[in-house]
């Protein structure tokens, strides 16, 4: 559970960093084992690892394949609602994207 939790939380922060770093989306889709392990996401050797478009960030899958879900860009407007239990997805980290996702 901890693990599934850590793994969630760091995909969040690598997901809110490349919504603001163009270069960084660019290699998170052309070479995703790599840019996880540069942010301290390591998949196990011999599991796959695909990056997805989809509606909310998230991880799936298991030992063979996992599945990380990467939304094309973040919310417009977030309300707290939104934030409620999921502040996690947001890194406060680079600013580059003026904030849009509320991370500061």
């Amino acid at each position: 559970m901890i693990q599934k939790i850590s793994e969630d939380l760091l995909w969040g922060q690598i997901v809110a960093r490349a919504w603001c770093d163009e270069g960084l989306m660019k290699r998170l889709l052309s070479d995703p084992r790599g840019v996880l392990s540069e942010h301290g996401l390591e998949v196990p050797e011999g599991t796959e690892v695909q990056v997805e478009a989809g509606p909310e960030v998230k991880v799936e899958g298991g030992d063979r394949v996992r599945h990380f879900v990467l939304p094309v860009s973040p919310p417009n407007e977030l309300t707290e609602e939104d934030l409620d239990g999921h502040a996690v997805s947001w890194c406060g980290w680079c600013g580059g994207c003026g904030w849009r996702c509320r991370c500061l």
